[in-house]
């Protein structure tokens, strides 16, 4: 399937596109896609840097969907989704000190799961620029350890 769709939208292309999806839908895996590509797609460690900033802006489009739904310009999940977006809003609000800090380890380590916290972040009024600048920032730093780790165990 990966390959069918790499061979419909190229390696760029391709990463681009699966990440935005993979940012909306959280079922759909952006790390062992991002491993798995360069593992056998990429030719050369001189394409990993488009890889990695290709799927940062991937997942930070979707993720600035979920912001504008946390701000209430698009309608929220209903039942177990919005009680645990509910509940990620809650634990940021505990942090109303520090929310760029959860919100930088979110977007860097993957904990409290970076969906919900885009959507908390939202909610919470976290500035937008601030929101794509330390999302982006957290999301290149976690794709890029990622997407090493083939070249580096190998």
């Amino acid at each position: 399937m990966t390959e069918h769709f790499l061979a419909m939208f190229g390696l760029y292309g391709g990463t681009l596109i699966y990440c935005f999806v993979a940012g909306l839908i959280p079922v759909v895996n952006t790390e062992l896609f991002l491993i798995g590509i360069s593992m056998w797609a990429v030719r050369s460690p001189a394409q990993l840097p488009a890889i990695v900033l290709l799927g940062a802006v991937g997942q930070m489009s979707a993720k600035v969907i979920l912001y504008y739904a946390g701000l209430g310009m698009f309608e929220l999940p209903r039942g177990r989704m919005k009680a645990r977006i509910e509940k990620a809003r809650v634990r940021m609000e505990k942090w109303q000190r520090r929310p760029y800090l959860v919100f930088a380890i979110s977007s860097s380590v993957g904990l409290p799961p970076f969906y919900l916290v885009s959507i908390a972040a939202g909610a919470l009024r976290i500035g937008f620029r601030a929101f794509c600048v330390i999302g982006l920032a957290g999301r290149i730093v976690r794709f890029a350890v990622l997407v090493s780790i083939p070249w580096v165990t190998c």
